[in-house]
């Protein structure tokens, strides 16, 4: 059994984001302060006028380039598709692709963390159409026949064929937990599978449980992270964030709407999804198979408000308690965070607060800046996408810009552009609706 005392570390990452596949052309274009924003589809107006007009999409994913079948793709969600995609190429990193196929006993030795907000609330979304029009396909026909030159008409019944059956899996794409059983399935992973769901910090918090697990010697092998996927034919998850007035308000040219931690902020970029995933193992058992550390995972803490299901107390909130479990968990001091991976959505009350504690908790010698200043916010999949960019960071010592950052709202060390900082430790943290404060800190590995 890996002893309790045996180090954590990351031999592996995996992401697909606004950017693209791989884990790497994520982190160059944080690098390079790259915007991924674009007009939401103008049909989403027939259903609702937002007050945002901004979003991140996904760009068109190639699922079979990545080695998936054409059942895959008809079959399985899209966050299962993303989460599987991610955590092949993290699995490839790691040199683990093929570790547990053999169904061995070490596959018990070896589970799945995933986290998520949503998961696959499109498919229901998709077939409930289905299920409810589809006995009434011939009214449309004869509607069409009275109304040929409209040009509305035609759009919605063009859109009501493009799901015309019910998919006969649509309950396992709809299951939460669908894309953690994906990733158990495909790399033969028979220790415990486990599905989170803490909003914005599930991902986060994905990790930190797969950190617990090894730490405690249930486990010397896990994949974990998060997955989001939030795109429907009507926006209605867009309409539902754009009603509660958290998303970013139009601004004077497209691109400068999400702006983290600015005093012009207005709410956060929503964005299409995406996931991010990590091989975590016992340093013991990475040595032992000849995997290279990419960094260390020193400590994870979570805490509750249990104050407000969406808004964030200025007063009477346990983000400082996370902080104190979180470097107790680490055995470090606030003096040794080089670098903090701010949440910043760029939200009125949640980046006042953030910052504001920021300064009294560490002063202002971490830098600080936020990746969903790049991004966007991928909700259930932040956590783990900014835990990747946090062990890029720390790889290559260099900080990523954040954009639109013109009049911090606050004198901390802000990353104002893309640069060099040698630093040894780093903190990577997220809060979620319902009240949710998860950290993971990370520690600097020397390179191969």
């Amino acid at each position: 059994m890996t002893a309790q005392s045996d180090r954590v570390v990351v031999t592996g990452t995996g992401a697909l984001s606004s950017f693209g596949s791989g884990s790497e052309a994520l982190w160059r274009a944080c690098l390079a302060g790259e915007d991924p924003s674009a007009p939401v589809p103008a049909s989403w107006s027939t259903y609702y006028r937002a007050t945002s007009r901004t979003w991140a999409p996904l760009p068109p994913m190639n699922f079979s380039a990545m080695g998936f079948s054409r059942a895959d793709v008809l079959t399985m969600s899209m966050p299962a598709l993303l989460c599987a995609a991610a955590s092949d190429e993290a699995m490839r990193e790691a040199g683990a692709t093929d570790l547990f196929r053999a169904a061995g006993p070490g596959a018990l030795r070896a589970g799945v963390f995933v986290g998520t907000g949503f998961s696959g609330a499109k498919a229901p979304f998709d077939n409930y159409r289905a299920h409810l029009f589809g006995g009434m396909k011939s009214r449309f026909e004869q509607l069409l026949q009275d109304f040929p030159d409209d040009a509305d008409l035609t759009e919605h019944v063009a859109a009501l064929k493009a799901h015309a059956r019910v998919n006969p899996l649509v309950i396992c794409q709809t299951m939460p937990n669908a894309p953690s059983a994906t990733v158990g399935i495909r790399f033969g992973l028979k220790g415990p599978n486990d599905t989170v769901c803490y909003a914005c910090a599930s991902g986060t918090v994905a990790i930190g449980r797969a950190y617990q697990a090894i730490k405690r010697g249930e486990l010397n092998f896990a994949i974990a992270g998060g997955v989001e996927h939030l795109r429907d034919n009507a926006g209605g998850v867009f309409m539902g964030f754009d009603r509660l007035q958290t998303l970013a308000k139009p601004g004077a040219e497209q691109g400068a709407e999400n702006r983290p931690f600015d005093r012009a902020r207005t709410g956060f970029l929503f964005s299409e999804g995406g996931a991010g995933m990590l091989v975590l193992e016992s340093a013991s058992f990475a040595r032992a198979r000849g995997a290279a550390a990419l960094a260390e995972v020193r400590g994870f803490a979570l805490t509750s408000d249990a104050v407000s299901m969406v808004s964030i107390s200025e007063d009477n909130n346990s983000i400082c308690a996370m902080w104190d479990r979180l470097l107790e968990d680490a055995r470090l001091a606030p003096t040794d965070i080089g670098y903090l991976n701010a949440h910043g959505t760029a939200t009125e009350i949640n980046d006042q607060v953030e910052s504001a504690l920021i300064e009294r908790y560490f002063g202002v010698g971490p830098k600080i800046n936020s990746t969903k200043s790049i991004l966007g916010h991928t909700l259930g999949a932040s956590g783990a996408l900014e835990a990747i960019v946090t062990i890029k960071s720390l790889r290559e010592q260099r900080v990523h810009v954040s954009r639109n950052l013109d009049h911090p709202i606050r004198e901390l060390d802000f990353c104002k552009v893309s640069a060099a900082h040698p630093f040894d430790f780093a903190l990577s943290e997220s809060f979620g609706f319902g009240g949710h404060n998860a950290g993971l800190i990370f520690a600097r590995v020397d390179h191969d």
